[in-house]
C-alpha cells in the first residue's frame, strides 16, 4: 500500500500525473485499503459528518468521526496503518468472521458455516492468551504448543482438529495478504500428540430398517396426500431434504431428477447477532462441489409418485407444495415425516437417516459403491461407506454362525 502511494507521488514529481489526478488516485487507493481491512460500516449523521467504529484490543470499540468521506478514509488509513505491527489473532478473526457474515449473505457460503465457525472460536480460541499477541511477535514453537494443549484438552479427533484449525488457516492467510508477515510461521507447525480414534458402531439405529420400511410405506400410501408422496419419492432419489424440496417440473426429465440447487435457511449476521427470515433457494448445492451436481434415475416406483405428485401440484412451479399452495421446505417435510412415523406406529429417524437407507440399500442389492456415491453426491467412496449399514450382510452372517457354531 505505501509502495503505491510512492509510486503516484513520483508520477507527480515526473509530470506523469497532474496533481488533480495524483490525489483522486491516492484516495482510491486508501479507500481500497481501507474496504479490505476495516470491518464496521460508515454512516452519516445529519449535520454532514460520516462517523464509524474500530476497536484496539482489550478495549471497548470507539467511534471516529470527520467532516467529510474524504477526510475519514484518511483517519482510518493511519489508524490502520499504525496498528499494522500490533494486529493480533483476535483482531484478524473479528476481519474474517465479518466478511464471512457478509458473504454469506450474498449466497457464497451457508451461514450455518459461520454460525459454526464463531462456535469453534469462542470454544478453542476465545480464552486462549495467544490470541492478544501480536501475530508478528508468534513463533512456530508457540503455535506448536497451542495445537498440541488443543488436541489434549479436547481430546480431538483429526477431522475434529482440522475443523478447528480453519480458524487458525484464515487468519495467517490474510496476515500473508495484508502483508503483516513474509513468512507464515503455520506452514511448520507439526503435532506429536495422539487423536483421539473414533470407532462408531454401526447397528441400524441411523436409518430405516426393512420392516420400518414396509410399514412406513404402506401407510404413506394410504394417505395418498402431497406431503406423504414428497417422503416417499426421498426414499426413491435419496436427496438431501434441501434438494428434494427445491425440485421443480423441469428438473425431473427424461425419468431423472436433476440436483443442482437446493434451500437453505435465510439469516443474516448483522453486529454478530444472527437475525432468522426463513428460508431461501441458493444455485448451488453442499460444499459447491462438482459431485453434487447429479443426475439420479427414476425408479419406476418413483415415476409413479412423480405421477401422482403432479396431480395433486399441476398449476405449481415446484413439484412438493404445501395445502396452502406454497413451496414445501425443510421444516415442513420433517414436521411431516415425524407425524407419519408416529401415526404409523413407526419409530421416527431424521431425514438424514432416508438417505443412509437409500445407500444401504442400494448397497445390499449390489450396486457398486462408486455409483452409490455418485447418485449421494458424495466427493469421495469413504464419505460414502459411511452412510452403509448392510442389514441383510448381518443377518446373513448370524445365520451362518449359528449353524457353524
Amino acid at each position: 500500500m505505501l509502495d503505491a502511494l510512492s509510486i503516484l507521488q513520483e508520477a507527480y514529481e515526473c509530470g506523469i500525473l497532474d496533481a488533480t489526478e495524483v490525489a483522486i488516485k491516492i484516495n482510491m487507493t486508501k479507500e481500497n485499503f481501507i474496504k479490505e481491512r476495516h470491518p464496521y460500516s460508515i454512516s452519516s449523521r445529519k449535520d454532514g459528518r460520516f462517523i464509524t467504529t474500530v476497536r484496539k484490543e482489550d478495549e471497548e470499540r470507539q467511534q471516529i468521526a470527520a467532516p467529510s468521506y474524504k477526510e475519514l478514509i484518511s483517519k482510518l488509513y493511519d489508524y490502520y496503518n499504525d496498528r499494522k505491527s500490533d494486529y493480533t489473532i483476535k483482531d484478524l478473526y473479528e476481519m474474517w468472521i465479518e466478511k464471512r457474515g457478509k458473504q454469506s449473505v450474498e449466497g457464497v457460503i451457508d451461514i450455518k458455516t459461520v454460525k459454526r465457525d464463531e462456535q469453534h472460536w469462542r470454544k478453542y480460541y476465545a480464552d486462549n492468551k495467544l490470541i492478544t499477541i501480536p501475530i508478528k511477535k508468534i513463533t512456530t514453537r508457540m503455535l506448536n504448543d497451542f495445537l498440541n494443549d488443543s488436541i489434549t484438552t479436547f481430546k480431538f479427533s483429526r477431522k475434529e482438529f482440522n475443523n478447528m484449525k480453519t480458524i487458525l488457516n484464515a487468519v495467517y492467510r490474510i496476515a500473508m495478504d495484508k502483508e503483516i508477515l513474509s513468512v507464515n510461521p503455520l506452514l511448520n507447525t507439526h503435532t506429536d500428540v495422539k487423536f483421539r480414534s473414533i470407532q462408531r458402531k454401526k447397528d441400524g439405529s441411523k436409518l430405516y430398517l426393512e420392516d420400518e420400511m414396509e410399514s412406513l410405506e404402506d401407510f404413506l400410501y394410504q394417505q395418498g396426500t402431497m406431503e406423504a408422496y414428497t417422503i416417499l419419492m426421498d426414499f426413491q432419489i435419496g436427496t438431501r431434504i434441501g434438494e428434494l424440496v427445491v425440485l421443480k417440473k423441469e428438473d425431473m426429465l427424461d425419468n431423472e431428477a436433476y440436483i443442482h440447487k437446493m434451500e437453505i435457511v435465510d439469516e443474516e449476521r448483522v453486529d454478530g447477532v444472527y437475525i432468522r427470515k426463513g428460508y431461501k433457494i441458493v444455485e448451488y448445492v453442499k460444499h459447491d462441489i462438482s459431485s453434487g451436481y447429479r443426475t439420479i434415475p427414476l425408479t419406476e416406483k418413483a415415476q409413479k409418485i412423480l405421477e401422482e405428485v403432479e396431480k395433486l401440484s399441476s398449476d405449481n412451479e415446484y413439484l412438493f407444495t404445501q395445502a396452502n399452495g406454497e413451496r414445501m421446505t425443510s421444516r415442513s417435510f420433517n414436521y411431516w415425516l415425524e407425524k407419519y412415523c408416529r401415526d404409523a406406529g413407526v419409530t421416527f429417524k431424521s431425514s438424514h437417516c432416508i438417505r443412509r437407507t437409500f445407500a444401504s440399500r442400494l448397497f445390499a442389492a449390489g450396486m457398486p459403491l462408486a455409483e452409490i456415491s455418485v447418485y449421494m453426491g458424495h466427493e469421495d467412496i469413504e464419505t460414502t461407506k459411511g452412510y452403509i449399514y448392510n442389514y441383510h450382510e448381518v443377518e446373513q452372517n448370524r445365520t451362518y454362525m449359528n449353524k457353524a457354531l
